[in-house]
């Protein structure tokens, strides 16, 4: 299927999702949106699919958030906040795995901004590494929206007073490449050019895990950050059951006895 505004790739069990609007700074349009929900359900549903990254095009900017002049032209209404209305046949906002409900890895690779509604690909994600041009920053309240799921996301990943900085302060706090390092926002930082091939080396690697055994396990852990640690300890065992009944938890073993590569169904 062919997409407007994405790149989307299918190659050794990896999914390439590329946001492909860099005239309009990568910000995502209803369009986008739509795109999006269709591709992260494919992702789902595709059992030749194991891990995605997402990247962005151009060196400018990951993802600048809703398109702001869409949005201006689609005129404001009253008690609606702009991001309800990226819908498309009824659907909400959904340009995440985690929004769509799918489970599998995912690994984001920013080139260049990260703006607004775009840091919802950074809270959402398993593993982010950034280029060495990266910046975050976050301009809701300079145009008169309020900034709340995106920094609510990230204050699990970064210490509350940052993200409040970075939400108060708009444009005039960017956090760099080195300084989202340091502070846990990014993994990895490398150069440009090796952006992509290392999220890929990255992907490959998740890849080569039980790939049935590699989601539940991450749907786990994000299904626990809601809930209590005994509440959520109980919701991985019976997470956990699902693995235990399938051909996948007796393979590992065995292959790993045999000494040979283990031969995954992912069932």
């Amino acid at each position: 299927m062919a997409y407007e505004t994405i790149s989307y790739e299918k190659k050794d069990h990896i999914a390439t999702i590329t946001l492909n609007r860099p005239q309009a700074l990568n910000s995502f349009s209803l369009k986008m949106n739509s795109e999006l929900y269709r591709i992260w359900d494919d992702v789902k549903f595709d059992p030749q699919v194991r891990v995605a990254v997402v990247t962005g095009a151009g060196d400018r900017a990951f993802c600048t958030g809703v398109d702001v002049k869409e949005s201006a032209e689609l005129g404001a209404i009253e008690g609606m906040d702009a991001e309800d209305r990226y819908v498309d046949t009824g659907h909400k906002l959904r340009i995440t795995a985690r929004m769509n409900d799918c489970f599998k890895p995912v690994i984001t690779a920013v080139n260049g901004m990260v703006v607004g509604g775009g840091l919802h690909f950074i809270a959402d994600t398993d593993i982010c590494i950034c280029a060495e041009n990266a910046t975050f920053f976050d301009t809701h309240l300079e145009i008169g929206w309020v900034s709340w799921i995106e920094p609510i996301g990230l204050s699990r990943r970064v210490p509350l007073e940052r993200i409040m900085r970075m939400v108060l302060m708009g444009s005039k706090e960017r956090i760099d490449a080195r300084e989202a390092y340091r502070i846990g926002l990014v993994s990895q930082v490398v150069p440009l050019k090796d952006l992509v091939p290392t999220a890929t080396q990255l992907a490959a690697t998740i890849a080569e895990k039980a790939p049935l055994a590699t989601m539940l396990a991450v749907e786990a852990i994000w299904r626990g950050l809601d809930m209590g640690m005994e509440e959520a300890k109980m919701l991985g065992a019976k997470i956990n059951r699902v693995n235990l009944v399938g051909h996948d938890y007796i393979e590992g073993p065995k292959a790993f006895a045999e000494k040979r590569k283990p031969q995954w169904q992912g069932r």
